[in-house]
């Protein structure tokens, strides 16, 4: 594997041309989905640095800090996640196009293990807090599976860590995604597409509405915790399942979200991230005092960011 001395998580260059003519990007490097360790000393990412998207790890704190690259997929490897005790990565990784399965390995790459085996879509893998089970979306009850990607129903499932004991946890019949287990076990969240009309992340009208959900293992008592027309997405518990993170574009400009948190209930919405940037792609810390997420840049013709440390405020009431 390469091993890369990277002062920054990210390297942008751009083509200034003479003045009076436009200037043209070269480069859109994109660092993805952090993940922190609980000793806050590696954090793991996805990027597109070397083409196409793969695992990295970068070391923190001290001054011969390094990125190293784990994967060398040749389809794209995705959304890592590190487990609660700090020595492993659950991720999912292209087979081929079209076929997306969940993988685990060590911290530093090795004893790499492929855990989901079918055709279809299975990602956005996410550990329960004691690290036992890993919860993920599947595509694999769809009738169509001749369908696009957002045509086909995608259900929250989890196994044990070592992909045994597959259980479904809802049953939308629609896209529900990005989902994960509550510290106590009792609940799980996920992102929901529902047909109602809302915006997307350019804040288009469409018929077609993302938010975010809660629901007991078995799916049901299920309730929309977002409930806005915007574009709402992302969502992990807090460490100690008291506050939800998730991204959202309700605050504007267009393709532009900001970090909020919430209680587990929906109530006490608080907006966590500002400014020019966009952020999505939200994760805690193991502490609670930090969330870790994507701050980029984004137009129709292009996309550039990095990840970014938001300090946390413990939450009392106003």
């Amino acid at each position: 594997m390469p091993n890369r001395k990277i002062a920054c998580l990210i390297a942008v260059f751009s083509f200034v041309a003479e003045a009076g003519e436009e200037t043209e990007r070269m480069i859109n490097v994109r660092d993805m989905y952090p993940s922190m360790s609980p000793d806050s000393k590696s954090l793991v990412f996805e990027s597109t640095r070397t083409g196409t998207n793969q695992v990295f790890i970068k070391t923190i704190g001290d001054e011969d800090s390094t990125t190293t690259q784990l994967t060398q997929s040749l389809h794209g490897a995705e959304t890592p996640v590190v487990s609660p005790d700090g020595t492993k990565i659950v991720f999912a990784m292209y087979l081929e196009e079209g076929n997306n399965d969940v993988f685990v390995m060590n911290l530093d790459g090795s004893d790499l293990r492929q855990l989901t085996d079918g055709p279809g879509y299975d990602g956005h893998p996410h550990w329960s807090a004691d690290g036992s089970r890993i919860a993920f979306n599947s595509d694999r009850t769809t009738p169509d599976r001749d369908a696009s990607w957002s045509d086909r129903w995608h259900e929250i499932f989890s196994m044990t860590s070592d992909g045994s004991d597959v259980q479904q946890h809802t049953r939308c019949k629609s896209v529900c995604t990005y989902g994960s287990l509550s510290p106590d076990g009792q609940s799980v969240l996920y992102r929901k597409v529902i047909d109602a009309p809302g915006h997307n992340w350019a804040l288009e009208d469409i018929e077609r509405n993302s938010e975010v959900f809660v629901a007991d293992l078995d799916g049901g008592n299920e309730r929309n915790l977002s409930n806005s027309p915007a574009f709402d997405g992302w969502p992990v518990w807090s460490p100690d399942g008291t506050r939800i993170a998730f991204a959202s574009n309700r605050a504007g400009p267009a393709r532009t979200g900001q970090i909020w948190t919430m209680n587990a209930d929906g109530s006490e919405l608080r907006q966590v991230s500002e400014g020019g940037w966009s952020h999505t792609q939200p994760a805690w810390g193991f502490a609670g005092d930090s969330i870790y997420a994507y701050q980029h840049k984004e137009t129709e013709d292009y996309e550039f960011g990095s990840v970014a440390r938001i300090s946390i405020k413990p939450h009392t009431k106003d």
